[in-house]
């Protein structure tokens, strides 16, 4: 199976926004910026739940 470029790109698409979101959720002094943090998470995970939801 050959990666592809689109491949990637999806998957960094998807990923890196999760990863800066752990990371500030994680990290952050600020009780704000986590809370913001923890809601992206959530609203992330939503809206891949309602494409694999379309989708099957």
């Amino acid at each position: 199976m050959e990666i592809t470029t689109y491949a990637v790109a999806v998957v960094a698409a998807i990923l890196l926004p999760v990863l800066i979101a752990v990371l500030v959720a994680c990290l952050s002094p600020n009780a704000d910026q986590r809370g913001d943090a923890y809601r992206v998470l959530a609203r992330i995970c939503s809206t891949v739940e309602k494409v694999f939801r379309r989708g099957a």
